[in-house]
C-alpha cells in the first residue's frame, strides 16, 4: 500500500521525487519550468526559475534530469556574473543524475552563500567554445604576432587574452617556461580567416612556429563557488572547461570532494580544461577532503589549500589596534575570535599570537583592515610585520587523486595537519607537491605544521613554467625569494615512501623546516637540467632542524646527466 501511494504521488506531481528511503522529499525539477534536454533551445530562463523556486519557497532539492542543457551568460539580469546563486539554504541538494550543462559566454555557474549541508552530485559542466584558443604563430614582431587558430576555436577579433603559453604540438602538453606570459596583451584583431593578430603592451620575442594556448579569461569566473558554507559535498561531478576555477571554497567548514574531476573534454584535442586552478580553498576550517579526484590540464594549480592571506601591518593605532593591508590590496577579514600569528618578514617565524576582538574595512581606497585584538600588542610588533590567520587552517586529507598535464603545481599546501597519500602527479610544470608560505607576491599564508606526503608517484614534474626547486618541496620565500635563515617556518614535515621519476632539478628540497623526516623515498631521473643552485643534488636539505633521513634509494646510475650528489644536508644559506 505504501509503494502504491508513493507511485501515485510521483505521477501527480512530477517535481516531487522520492529518495531511497520511504520519506517523500520535496524537489524542483528544471524540466517543469521549461528546460528541455538535448535540444538546441536556451534553458537559462527555465533554470533560473527553478533555482528561484528552491530559494524562495523552502525546497531543498534541485533535480536536473539526464541530457544536455544550454545556458548563456548574462541570463540572470539581477546577477549578471553568476547564473545561479543560493543564499542561506540548509540541506540543499543539486542532483544532476548525469546532466551536462553547456555554457556560453563569460560567467560563473553556481554560487552558494552561507548555505549548510550542501551536496552537488552527478553534474558535468562545459563550455562548447572553450575560454581559450589554440594555434601556431605564423608571423612575429616585437609588439605583435599572428596566430593561425585551429578551426574548433572560432575567433572574430577583439577577444581579450589574459595569458598565453607555449605547448608541445605533438603531446599538447605545456612545453616549458620560455613563454609563460601574463598581462602583456593590449588587444587582438582578425587579419584573415582564423588568423588572430595579438598586440602587446611590451616588447616580447614570440618565435614563429610556436604552438600557443591563448587564455581569453584567466580568473574570476568559476564553475562552483562556496562562501561561508558548511558541510559541503561535491560528488561524481566533472568540469571540462571554465573561464576560471573548477571549485572555490572560502571561509567554509568541512568540504568534501569525491570523484570531482576537472578534465580536458574526453575525445577532444583540447590542451586545457580550467584556465586557472582546478580547486582552491582559502580560509576554511574543519577538514578539506579530496578523494579519488582527477585534475587535468589546468592553467594553474590542481589544489591550493591555504589559511588565507598575510596582512601587513601598516600602522599601530593604539595598544590593541592596527591598520593592516594585503600586499595586493585584497580583502581577507578575520572573524572576531580568530587567532592571528605575528611574524617579521625577514624570518616568517611567529613571535606572538593574539585573538581578534573586532574587524572592519577603513573608508577609502586600498582595502585597509582595522583589526582590534583582545590583548595588548607585543612591543616587538612593527610596521611591515605580517599577520597570518592560525584559526583558518583546515586539515587536509587528499587520497588517491591524480593531477596531470597542468601549468604550475599539483598541490600547493599552505595549511596545517595535512596528509597527501596514494596520489599520482604527472607532467605538472612545477612541483607535484609544494609545501609553501611566502611574502614575495601573493602573500599567501601560513607556515605549515604536521604535513605528511607519502606513498605518491611523481613523474616528469617540475620541468617548465612556474618551476620550483624540486618535484617535492617544503620551502618558504622571504623578500626577493630569499630563504628563511633558520628552521621553524614549517614544523614536522614528513616525506615518506614516495617515488620520484624524472625531473630537471632536485627531486626533494626542504628549507627552514623544524622536524623533517625523509624516509623510504625512491628517486630516478633527477637533475636532468641542474640549472638551479644545488640542482645537481637529488635530495637537498638546507637550514632545517631535527632532521631524520633514512632508507631512501638514490642510485647514481639512474639519475640525469647533471647529477653529482645523492643527498646534501647543509646548515648554511648560500647565495641563490
Amino acid at each position: 500500500m505504501r509503494s502504491l501511494l508513493r507511485i501515485g504521488l510521483l505521477l501527480a506531481a512530477p517535481f516531487v521525487l522520492a529518495e531511497a528511503t520511504s520519506s517523500i522529499v520535496p524537489a524542483v525539477d528544471v524540466t517543469r519550468f521549461g528546460a528541455k534536454p538535448d535540444d538546441d533551445g536556451d534553458d537559462t530562463v527555465a533554470f533560473i526559475a527553478a533555482v528561484n523556486e528552491v530559494q524562495t519557497n523552502g525546497f531543498h532539492r534541485l533535480v536536473i534530469p539526464p541530457g544536455r542543457y544550454r545556458l548563456t551568460a548574462g541570463g540572470n539580469a539581477q546577477d549578471p556574473n553568476v547564473l545561479f546563486r543560493f543564499r542561506n539554504v540548509d540541506g540543499l541538494r543539486i542532483e544532476g543524475t548525469g546532466a551536462e550543462l553547456l555554457v556560453s559566454g563569460v560567467t560563473s555557474v553556481f554560487h552558494f552563500e552561507a548555505c549548510r549541508k550542501v551536496t552537488v552530485q552527478g553534474l558535468t559542466i562545459d563550455w562548447p567554445r572553450p575560454p581559450f584558443s589554440v594555434g601556431t604563430v605564423t608571423a612575429s614582431e616585437v609588439r605583435h604576432f599572428d596566430v593561425a587558430v585551429e578551426p574548433e576555436y572560432p575567433v572574430a577579433g577583439g577577444e581579450p587574452v589574459g595569458a598565453f603559453m607555449d605547448y608541445d604540438p605533438a603531446t599538447r602538453l605545456p612545453a616549458g617556461s620560455d613563454l609563460d606570459v601574463y598581462g602583456a596583451v593590449e588587444r587582438t584583431e582578425l587579419r584573415g580567416p582564423q588568423c588572430l593578430r595579438v598586440y602587446l603592451n611590451r616588447d616580447l620575442a614570440v618565435p614563429v612556429g610556436k604552438f600557443l594556448v591563448l587564455r581569453h579569461q584567466v580568473y574570476g569566473f568559476n564553475a562552483f563557488m562556496f562562501n561561508r558554507c558548511a558541510e559541503v559535498q561535491a560528488l561524481d561531478t566533472a568540469v571540462y572547461a571554465v573561464p576560471g576555477m573548477g571549485l572555490i571554497a572560502t571561509v567554509c567548514e568541512n568540504v568534501t570532494l569525491k570523484h570531482f574531476n576537472v578534465l580536458k573534454r574526453p575525445g577532444s584535442r583540447r590542451p586545457m580544461s580550467a584556465t586557472a586552478d582546478a580547486t582552491h580553498f582559502g580560509g576554511c576550517k574543519g577538514t578539506v577532503t579530496l578523494d579519488d579526484c582527477t585534475f587535468e590540464g589546468m592553467g594553474d594549480d590542481g589544489a591550493n589549500i591555504k589559511s588565507g592571506l598575510y596582512l601587513s601591518v601598516r600602522q599601530r593605532l593604539d595598544e590593541r589596534t592596527v591598520i593592516a593591508q594585503h600586499n595586493l590590496k585584497m580583502v581577507d577579514l578575520p572573524d572576531p575570535g580568530d587567532t592571528l600569528e605575528m611574524s617579521h618578514t625577514d624570518t616568517l617565524l611567529p613571535f606572538a599570537s593574539n585573538r581578534v576582538s573586532s574587524v572592519g574595512i577603513e573608508p577609502g581606497e586600498g582595502n585597509r583592515h582595522r583589526v582590534t585584538f583582545e590583548a595588548p600588542l607585543p612591543p616587538e610588533l612593527r610596521e611591515g610585520d605580517v599577520l597570518g590567520n592560525a584559526t583558518r587552517t583546515p586539515a587536509l586529507r587528499m587520497r588517491r587523486c591524480t593531477v596531470r598535464a597542468n601549468r604550475a603545481r599539483g598541490v600547493l599546501c599552505q595549511t596545517r595537519d595535512a596528509v597527501i597519500e596514494e596520489c599520482v602527479f604527472q607532467d605538472c610544470t612545477s612541483a607535484g607537491v609544494l609545501v609553501l608560505t611566502e611574502v614575495v607576491y601573493f602573500f599567501e599564508s601560513i607556515g605549515t605544521r604536521n604535513v605528511t606526503v607519502r606513498n605518491n608517484l611523481f613523474e616528469n614534474c617540475n620541468r617548465g613554467a612556474a618551476a620550483a626547486e624540486a618535484s617535492l618541496c617544503a620551502v618558504a620565500y622571504l623578500k626577493d625569494f630569499g630563504y628563511p635563515p633558520k628552521p621553524g617556518v614549517h614544523r614536522d614535515t614528513v616525506f615518506e615512501n614516495n617515488r620520484i621519476l624524472g625531473t630537471d632539478e632536485s627531486a626533494i628540497f626542504a628549507v627552514g623546516v623544524d622536524g623533517l623526516a625523509l624516509r623510504g623515498n625512491t628517486v630516478e631521473g633527477a637533475c636532468r637540467h641542474g640549472a638551479r643552485p644545488y640542482g645537481r643534488c637529488a635530495v637537498r636539505v638546507q637550514d632545517c632542524a631535527r632532521v631524520d633521513i633514512a632508507g631512501n634509494t638514490v642510485d647514481p646510475a639512474r639519475q640525469g646527466p647533471r647529477f653529482t650528489t645523492s643527498i646534501l644536508v647543509s646548515p648554511t644559506t648560500p647565495e641563490r
